[in-house]
């Protein structure tokens, strides 16, 4: 047994365990353990030569679509000392852009395919080809194993990018050591063993990922890498998920209701599922029930938690059928996190029906947002907790009430940031995009919570169609709005600025 100093001690008491066993599937192909390991240490060896790293924790972004080599990728990276930083081919070339300018990486690896995206990006680093690290024949060198000694639990381990008010994404760096603690609980809480088969739906620049990968690499449960194009059509999706006998899924709100709102359980009912865990939005109650009746001997936990926290900090775990005027709690608190709400004066709220802000302390919480310490020292902030000691406390900026069933539930955002889609998105990022397309002179986004639908009021000469257009090349597909309403003029409140609270009553542009 390895003293546990970082994620590969973790991976390679797996590999010993069970290195027969099928580790990673996608349609095409599948690795099991040992492969897998074997073909990320000489991915690893092709980085290094490549890169030749003084120390660890240095940035590496890996740009293919979601598929084994990209597991392999994955672990060389981490092998070769870097973090991981996946660019989602489903991102335009402007985030794109935006993403590499904040990260500054010291290589990026692509696929054949993507490489004009990288080049129309603006990107003219280092790159490597995906092929070319997977037909890496680099002899066997000392530089794996002087790299293996300077990873420490302090190592950052991945980096993934949320929305920023100013435009610019935030990059959350997390290390070894908050994912060493949180997915030891999150494993041993639900029960996770080698038996497991876990469907694997959420890209990996999006940090539900991170659950997956690495409660199968704790495990040695099985990976099943979900394709995107497989849920947009319910039947293909629930005949992999069947066939391939999955027994987890760790999914976006949003994704659960693909399944249910298409009444995909009239084709096939997926009865090996054990555990269905769901975060990143607030679950319509109707999709639950839908769930809860066709798989009833089955475990739904509702999961709690910003990426700024690794993952999740609370989960509860539903035990009774819900109905459709009900509504989920946010659960206890993971071991190793204390999750209190504060008022403005900063005292911690005790008593029911008062709303305050979500904080959280303990393990796991980020180093902060890379290369930007001025949006690190507003978030990541010292407090003085009640036992006298001053700690290191994460403003969600997410609101939450005590019921008198003594629950926590959540109340809507602090600010203008919204979660739609399972991301966390700031709506002055989305008006500044479309303040930055030609005939706009102005915006105002608005999100219904209920419907989960954004709407973008605007000014100026652009017609709808064509703005809908231009946006869906410089926005991520989940914050181009649902709707538009093309007005006259906006109303300013007595401050100046614009009344958003009479938006829906402002003359239209037909």
């Amino acid at each position: 047994m390895h003293s546990e100093i970082s994620i590969l001690d973790r991976f390679e008491e797996t590999v010993e365990k069970y290195g027969q066993k099928k580790a990673v599937i996608d349609p095409a192909i599948f690795l099991n353990w040992q492969e897998l390991q074997k073909r990320s240490e000489c991915a690893a060896r092709k980085i290094l030569e490549i890169v030749k790293p003084e120390e660890s924790g240095y940035p590496i972004a890996i740009f293919c679509e979601k598929q084994v080599e990209l597991m392999v990728g994955v672990l060389g990276i981490i092998y070769a000392g870097g973090f991981y930083t996946y660019l989602n081919p489903e991102q335009p070339a402007e985030r794109i852009s935006k993403i590499l300018d904040v990260l500054n990486p010291k290589l990026v690896i692509v696929d054949e395919q993507f490489k004009e995206k990288l080049n129309k990006s603006g990107y003219f680093g280092k790159t490597m080809l995906l092929s070319e690290m997977l037909n890496s024949n680099v002899a066997s060198s000392d530089k794996l194993a002087d790299m293996r000694k300077k990873i420490t639990k302090s190592t950052p381990l991945y980096g993934v990018f949320t929305s920023g008010s100013t435009g610019t994404p935030k990059c959350i760096l997390i290390n070894h050591g908050c994912v060493l603690d949180f997915i030891g609980h999150f494993t041993e809480i639900f029960h996770f063993t080698e038996r497991d088969i876990i469907g694997n739906q959420a890209p990996f620049d999006f940090d539900v990922s991170v659950k997956d990968i690495f409660s199968a690499l704790f495990t040695g449960a099985t990976l099943v890498l979900i394709p995107r194009e497989y849920f947009s059509t319910p039947a293909r999706l629930l005949d992999y998920i069947c066939d391939n006998h999955v027994t987890n899924l760790t999914w976006a709100v949003s994704a659960l209701c693909i399944i249910s709102g298409l009444k995909g359980f009239q084709y096939r009912v997926p009865y090996d599922l054990q555990r269905v865990m769901f975060s990143g939005e607030v679950m319509p109650m109707k999709q639950l029930m839908i769930w809860q009746e066709n798989l009833p001997r089955t475990r739904f936990v509702n999961l709690y938690g910003p990426s700024e926290i690794t993952c999740n900090c609370t989960y509860y775990e539903l035990n009774r059928t819900y109905g459709k005027e009900d509504k989920l709690p946010l659960g206890k608190a993971f071991p190793g996190r204390q999750v209190f709400l504060l008022d403005e004066n900063n005292q911690v709220i005790t008593e029911v029906g008062k709303t305050g802000e979500i904080c959280v302390t303990g393990e796991s919480l980020a180093d902060g947002y890379y290369h930007n310490e001025e949006q690190t020292a507003l978030h990541f902030v010292s407090y003085t907790n009640e036992e006298g000691e001053v700690v290191r406390m994460y403003r969600t900026g997410d609101m939450a009430v005590i019921s008198e069933d003594s629950e926590m539930y959540f109340a809507g955002r602090k600010d203008f940031q919204i979660k739609h889609m399972g991301h966390r998105i700031e709506l002055e990022e989305i008006e500044r995009g479309i303040n930055a397309v030609e005939g706009v002179e102005r915006s105002i986004c608005s999100y219904d919570e209920k419907r989960q639908r954004i709407t973008a009021y605007y000014s100026g000469t652009k017609d709808k169609k064509s703005l809908h257009l231009e946006l869906k090349e410089i926005l991520p597909v989940y914050m181009v709005p649902n709707r538009f309403s093309h007005v006259r003029e906006f109303l300013l409140n007595k401050n100046g600025k614009v009344d958003r609270k009479v938006l829906t009553e402002l003359e239209v542009v037909e």
